[in-house]
């Protein structure tokens, strides 16, 4: 008996080990190419022969590395995927009792974006990740702002500040540079983001420390915006219509009769189709969104008497935005070792701002002819329109020659058409009988400012034998920005328009920019480093075609302002794992800031009764210093990640403000004037919690400061700011989600005042039918609470330290919206595409 006991053992033994030596692994590490950088927890699905479902898996490791084992012998092939990157499909791999360990060595991500996979996974994707250089963002956690623009999504992220005038800024720091699917644009920022469909946006990295392969240029740093490429095989089809209104908030001014609402629509359609060796994309996006919005404002400025003249103005100011855009391309793989990426992009913007003010005048020394006396009232129906018409077409080139290095090759021309029109008359306003009578005075004025840009960058990239890489490029750019300007007067006795010739002016700008650097990255033991230098050169001439133009300085003004200057940008990114998934990283860089065109236009505008705008040719470019350590702390699927930050910069310019004596009006321009610095830190955390939500959470805590010499005046002036974000996705079941966030700013300073805190909520609600997936119902409420209100003020002071004006204005966007979308999805194989598949997921593997 004992004899047969262990005879059956021995056998089953026998059988156990004869089984389990026909199991095999595959391992490898995953990597960015263009920095060397291993990327930890990509996804890595295994899939046995043709099988459509995914056999295991396993996420890499906080180095990037991977070793799956247990598969049976047979022929494998890996789908690697990770946000903000394009997933790869790894064919080809044998596992047999010859060779029962595959070893891949590394596997490189390109940094695009496939939108429409259909693997999916058990565990909710996190809202955002961080890399040694930047930290990414899905957008399909953001749902209040799908209905809008890449601007609308970018206000909801973390110490991120878009203006109403669409210009944003991280930490206090404005002028980012933009780049789309991982390609830069010369294009102003605030008019590409305004282009692109917040639902057409698969992720968006923030570069607030980019490395030497970037551009220098972007006081703040870079944003680069991920849009959703086709992933399944044949064609996907996905359309979206939406539309919202706030009908109990409809108001009519009731001295011009603009009648005033909060109406939205529009939509977008995708084409995307998929094969072998062909993509082939399209997007069509179109979107129409009223403002309804009061300003209130008063102005004070100092007589010769030594009283004060005070200007009262209140009105309706209204806001018209209307956005066409068409996107296309064609990816085409040549071969094993190359690929042709062909785009085309073609944008058509309209802003409208109107600006309805009633103003009470007081105290006015020496009253000009359509005031009548020193206290008076004037009506200013004052209208401007910004127009943009954008053509950018694009050509990539990649080759890999093996799998160690890599070439490509970009370039990319850009046609900007701009141009602007501003109608500013004035009107006399009876107050008895509290009507509009005869018009005082009226100001036309136009500009037409056509931008031509051309790029190439060549980029090569190589893995050497010790697992290390080293890349190089060259990249140069040239930009050719030419303006017109014409100031119209209307003689209102007469009835007849005449030119303002002496305030007329045309500029003729170019700018060459010839870049080159040198990266080396890889591992030192756990260490992970990055490395690089830039070299840029520019090369401007700006050639003004009335050099007796109108300035605020006291300088001579010139025909020709010129600069030539080499520059060097080192900088260098190191990563340290700590324990089995924490991870402490630093960053450094230089960087340049160099004026956009629109800020150097010698263009005298009256933006509105009490105030001039010009601009100031000869501005020169601002440096900065950026220094970043933070520490993530992973736990499964809980991130926290701590930043400690300083950005110093020099040779500041700053839009400041002083008082035309001759016509008792404030003025303002830009200058080179100083300094400003922000010092403190940045606390992001992405929470889940089971299946029921998860909470997206950020704030910042800093000191920001701007100093600097105004008109004889030294300003110093601090303050300790601090931000807010929050977004929560709640699963209220397997079809229902509801998304909260919010946005909350300290007061902060300015570089002649300071704005007031800011907050603003919003929420939505996501159904997808269980028996429709192909359906997409969302409804959206912004500024719930009715808070999205912006306040300011302004002073100046002359050489002696007297304040010669101060100004403040509130501007009340009325709120709440309501907006509803719907979406449908499908694929012509026969496969519903979840564009959203983070929700709750089925089963993983």
């Amino acid at each position: 008996m004992y004899f047969s006991k262990l005879t059956t053992a021995v056998i089953l033994l026998f059988i156990f080990k004869s089984i389990t030596a026909q199991n095999g692994s595959v391992a490898g590490r995953i990597a960015d190419p263009d920095t060397g950088e291993r990327i930890p927890f990509a996804t890595i699905a295994v899939y046995q022969g043709e099988s459509a479902e995914p056999l295991t898996g396993d996420v890499s490791d906080g180095n990037g590395n991977f070793e799956i084992g247990g598969l049976p012998f047979g022929s494998y092939r890996l789908i690697v995927s990770f946000i903000g990157y394009e997933t790869k499909e790894i064919p080809g791999i044998d596992i047999n009792s010859q060779a029962p360990g595959a070893t891949l060595g590394t596997i490189h991500l390109s940094q695009s974006v496939t939108g429409l996979e259909e693997v999916e996974v058990t565990a909710m994707a996190r809202t955002s990740s961080s890399r040694i250089d930047r930290t990414t963002y899905r957008a399909a956690d953001f749902e209040t702002a799908r209905g809008g623009t890449a601007s609308d999504l970018l206000s909801r992220l973390p110490s991120v500040l878009v203006s109403p005038d669409g210009e944003v800024s991280v930490r206090g720091a404005s002028d980012f540079l933009v780049y789309l699917n991982g390609r830069p644009t010369t294009m102003e920022p605030s008019m590409i983001l305004s282009q692109i469909s917040a639902g057409s946006i698969e992720s968006v990295e923030i570069i607030t420390v980019p490395g030497a392969r970037f551009d220098a240029q972007g006081a703040g740093g870079i944003i680069n915006i991920n849009t959703r490429r086709a992933a399944i095989e044949g064609l996907s089809v996905s359309a979206r219509l939406q539309g919202g209104s706030a009908p109990w908030g409809e108001l009519t001014d009731p001295y011009s009769g603009y009648e005033m609402n909060n109406d939205m629509y529009g939509g977008n359609l995708d084409l995307l189709y998929h094969s072998d060796r062909v993509t082939l994309y399209s997007n069509l996006y179109y979107n129409k969104r009223n403002t309804n919005g009061i300003r209130n404002g008063n102005a004070s400025i100092l007589q010769p008497t030594g009283e004060n003249y005070t200007l009262h103005g209140t009105g309706a100011r209204p806001e018209l935005h209307e956005n066409i855009s068409v996107n296309g391309g064609l990816v085409l793989d040549i071969s094993e070792q190359s690929s042709l990426d062909l785009s085309y992009f073609f944008a058509n913007r309209t802003e409208t701002r109107g600006a309805y003010y009633l103003y009470r005048g007081e105290g006015l020394t020496d009253p000009p002819p359509y005031a009548g006396n020193t206290d008076y009232w004037t009506f200013n129906p004052n209208v401007g329109d910004r127009l943009g018409i954008i053509h950018n077409i694009t050509a990539q080139y990649s080759f890999e020659p093996d799998e160690y290095s890599e070439l490509g090759i970009m370039a990319a021309y850009e046609r900007t058409e701009l141009r602007r029109d501003l109608s500013n008359p004035n009107y006399s306003y009876d107050e008895a009988a509290d009507i509009i009578t005869s018009i005082q005075r009226h100001f036309m004025q136009s500009d037409d400012t056509p931008l031509d840009g051309f790029r190439l960058n060549i980029d090569y990239q190589r893995e050497l034998n010790n697992g290390h890489s080293i890349g190089a490029g060259f990249q140069p750019q040239y930009l050719n920005n030419r303006g017109s300007f014409s100031y119209d007067t209307l003689n209102v006795v007469q009835n007849i328009w005449g030119s303002f010739s002496s305030l007329e002016n045309d500029f003729d700008l170019k700018r060459g920019i010839y870049a080159a650097y040198l990266n080396y990255s890889g591992n030192a033991g756990n260490l992970g480093f990055m490395a690089g230098l830039r070299m840029e050169y520019t090369d401007q001439v700006m050639d003004i075609e009335n050099p007796d133009y109108f300035s605020l300085f006291d300088r001579e003004t010139k025909p020709r302002y010129t600069l030539e200057r080499a520059n060097l940008f080192p900088s260098l990114h190191l990563s340290y794992p700590v324990f089995d998934n924490d991870e402490l990283t630093m960053a450094a860089s230089r960087r340049i800031n160099r004026p956009q065109t629109q800020n150097m236009a010698p263009f005298l505008y009256r933006r509105h009764h009490e105030v001039y705008e010009v601009g100031d040719p000869a501005l020169e470019p601002e440096y900065l210093n950026n220094l970043e350590v933070s520490y993530l702390k992973r736990a499964g699927n809980q991130n926290i990640r701590l930043t400690g930050f300083y950005r110093g910069t020099n040779n500041a310019v700053f839009r400041i403000y002083t008082v035309y004596d001759e016509e008792n009006i404030l003025i303002r321009s830009f200058t080179n004037a100083g300094t400003s610095t922000a010092l403190g830190a940045e606390l992001n955390t992405d929470l889940s919690i089971g299946r029921i939500a998860r909470i997206y959470l950020g704030g910042s805590l800093y000191n920001f400061n701007v100093s600097g010499e105004f008109f004889g005046y030294m300003e110093d002036n601090s303050s300790t700011n601090w931000t807010l974000n929050g977004n929560v996705n709640i699963f209220l079941n397997r079809s229902l989600r509801l998304v909260v966030d919010f946005d909350w700013r300290s007061a902060t300073v300015t570089a002649q005042g300071s704005e007031d805190m800011f907050f603003v909520t919003g929420a939505a609600l996501n159904y997808i039918p269980p028996r429709w997936q192909a359906w997409n119902f969302t409804i959206r409420a912004l500024d719930i609470l009715g808070t999205n209100v912006t306040n300011w003020s302004t002073r100046a002071y002359d050489s002696s330290g007297r304040q010669i004006f101060f100004k403040e204005t509130d501007y009340d966007r009325y709120g709440p919206v309501a907006e509803l979308s719907v979406t449908y999805s499908f694929n012509l194989n026969g496969r519903t595409l979840r564009r959203d598949v983070d929700t709750f997921g089925d089963e993983q593997f």
